[in-house]
């Protein structure tokens, strides 16, 4: 008879080993590396935590993931939505057996007492998780195809229009550096803060998370650290990129409204996808849709986030929280709007 998946926790030497461990395994990426998961824990303040997924005495794998709690209930993120990590699950080899791998969380929640597990992998078989039970929430993004070897293939997919603003960005002068000058984070944030102000809106991060996902994967070389500057040397565009030895990702990017003009916004993204193949990495994962990450010639690419609540009041906490959330987001930016009019009144000379 097969032995069935179990896991097994590390221990707090063996998890401070956690890339060692991970090195060999086919699966790996960016948001399975120490690092990132550092980063979750700081920015996030959750605990990760690591097992074995134990086959008899063989290791099959290995499992990253955090455990929260809101209000009653205990719930498994690897990911959470909310932690803007594109995959985790397993790092696992070509024979494991994902059936096998649920049914061990579906132990590990009895243990654990869980309410809910939230999983986004690319090992993720559709059929199999239907069938234990999870539910899918679809979503999109852009994936462009980089060519190391001929960078000339990323240009000519993109739109004429798109050329176009690169090309007019250039002659105006703009440039792009990456830098290691981590007050481009704070940079960053006061950009989006404007955009979302623009927009009616409120950020929905605090100014940590770019300080902390600078402070963690930068001094690892795991990511890029944008900024566009137009002739006379002011700070246009800024933006952050995540990366690995095979995929760019794209965080998020932000500029000043005065400056749209000057297209740094196009001409960010080509910088950051031209660093990418010059590293030899061969995927961009633009991490959403939309009109301008359509004009990059990237494949519209369906994603899918699975979750499985093992209690019925769960399901309809989960769905009240996800309304909630939008909601409070757009009322705290009308009252943010509300609040900058009635002063910016109030100071007006008569």
């Amino acid at each position: 008879m097969k032995t069935q998946y179990r896991l097994e926790l590390l221990t707090t030497n063996e998890a401070a080993q956690w890339d060692d461990l991970i090195a060999s395994c086919e699966g790996r990426d960016l948001f399975h590396r120490k690092a990132w998961l550092d980063y979750l824990a700081a920015s996030r303040d959750i605990a990760i935590r690591m097992w074995a997924i134990r086959e008899g005495n063989r290791i099959a794998g290995y499992f990253p993931a955090g455990i929260v709690t809101k209000g009653p209930f205990r719930i498994l993120g690897s990911p959470l939505k909310s932690w803007a990590t594109n995959f985790m699950g397993p790092v696992v080899g070509s024979d494991f057996n994902v059936r096998e791998f649920l049914q061990a969380i579906d132990d590990l929640a009895r243990q654990e007492h869980l309410s809910m597990v939230e999983l986004e992998s690319q090992l993720a078989c559709e059929e199999v998780l239907t069938a234990a039970g999870y539910e899918a929430v679809p979503g999109w993004t852009y994936i462009v195809k980089l060519t190391p070897e001929n960078p000339q293939l990323i240009w000519d997919a993109f739109e004429s229009s798109c050329r176009n603003k690169i090309r007019k960005a250039s002659k105006l002068g703009l440039s792009a550096e990456d830098t290691d000058d981590p007050t481009l984070a704070d940079e960053f944030y006061d950009q989006y803060i404007d955009l979302m102000r623009h927009k009616g809106l409120v950020p929905s991060y605090p100014r940590e998370y770019p300080r902390l996902l600078f402070d963690y994967l930068k001094k690892k070389d795991l990511l890029f650290a944008l900024r566009v500057r137009d002739g006379h040397g002011r700070v246009l565009a800024t933006g952050l990129f995540p990366h690995d030895h095979r995929t760019l990702y794209f965080w998020a990017g932000a500029s000043w409204r005065d400056g749209r003009e000057f297209a740094p916004n196009d001409y960010l993204q080509w910088h950051a996808m031209s660093l990418a193949a010059q590293r030899g990495l061969r995927v961009y994962n633009m991490c959403g849709y939309g009109r301008f990450k359509k004009k990059f010639g990237g494949t519209l690419t369906e994603i899918k986030r699975w979750h499985k609540c093992y209690r019925r009041v769960t399901r309809w906490a989960r769905r009240g929280y996800e309304l909630y959330f939008e909601k409070r987001l757009r009322l705290r930016g009308w009252w943010h709007n509300r609040v900058l009019t009635y002063y910016a009144d109030r100071n007006r000379p008569n």
